[in-house]
């Protein structure tokens, strides 16, 4: 976005993706760092399966760096790999040594680290290579599964109508099926389905997928809706929450269940 480059921060939610030498393909969610954007962050990284935790080598641990950490904890993230960028400006060692530390007393636990430089190069084939390994460690999801898809971005295409994105963890949407909006509690048709960039009759999670919705506009819409099988979830107006007394500097463990 424009205001980002101009402040030279990330505010939004972005999305990349990439095929590994395997042929499998692996979507990213770039996330906010700053705390006045921990909302966006939570949007991108509450349905994710795994996380590519990143500090850079000439800035060490950051205070942004621990309240990620502790959002991942909390949401139970169990799969995740350390990237220190910048490689060509710093010594990584300390930057990566620190990391890994702060990471073991999470969900996270022990996790692979990279050092890599993106203008010189360094380091990226073992980044791909560990991209694929952490592909691999993840848990194999349902097909037949219940759909929930968190809406994060909402938009409008002339010709085509309503587009909704998410990162779908489990089930298939396939184009006609019905879904319910929660939490209005309205039923919409899937006109059509995309998968990183591509048209499909169908995807399966985990996928980051867009749907074309029938019947409604994207100004009836916004991010932290969801798109449920109707009939397959229990809608909840009360939550529990335990809040955790935490020493300064270290994240929470597990301070935070919520309903499915």
């Amino acid at each position: 976005w424009e205001a980002e480059q101009r402040r030279g921060m990330t505010i939004d939610l972005g999305f990349a993706w990439m095929t590994l030498p395997t042929g499998e393909e692996i979507a990213f969610v770039d996330v906010p760092g700053h705390e006045r954007f921990i909302t966006n962050m939570l949007a991108g990284a509450g349905p994710a399966p795994g996380v590519l935790f990143v500090v850079a080598a000439d800035e060490g641990w950051m205070p942004q760096s621990a309240e990620h950490l502790a959002a991942l904890d909390a949401l139970g993230v169990r799969n995740g790999l350390l990237v220190v960028t910048r490689a060509d400006l710093a010594d990584p060692a300390p930057a990566l040594e620190q990391a890994k530390l702060k990471i073991a007393d999470t969900s996270l636990g022990e996790v692979e680290a990279v050092a890599v430089s993106a203008l010189t190069g360094q380091g990226l084939p073992e980044l791909v290579a560990a991209l694929g390994r952490l592909v691999a460690r993840l848990p194999e999801p349902d097909p037949g599964g219940s759909v929930r898809l968190w809406l994060d971005r909402v938009f409008a295409i002339k010709g085509s109508g309503t587009v909704v994105t998410g990162t779908l963890q489990a089930g298939t949407v396939r184009t006609g099926d019905e879904l319910m909006l929660t939490p209005a509690l309205r039923t919409l048709r899937v006109r059509g389905v995309q998968s990183l960039g591509a048209p499909a009759a169908q995807v399966s999670g985990v996928a980051r997928v867009a749907v074309n919705l029938r019947g409604i506009s994207a100004r009836e819409l916004g991010r932290g809706m969801a798109l449920v099988h109707a009939g397959r979830w229990t809608l909840a107006s009360v939550i529990d929450v335990r809040l955790t007394h935490v020493p300064p500097g270290r994240p929470p463990s597990g301070t935070m269940r919520l309903p499915s």
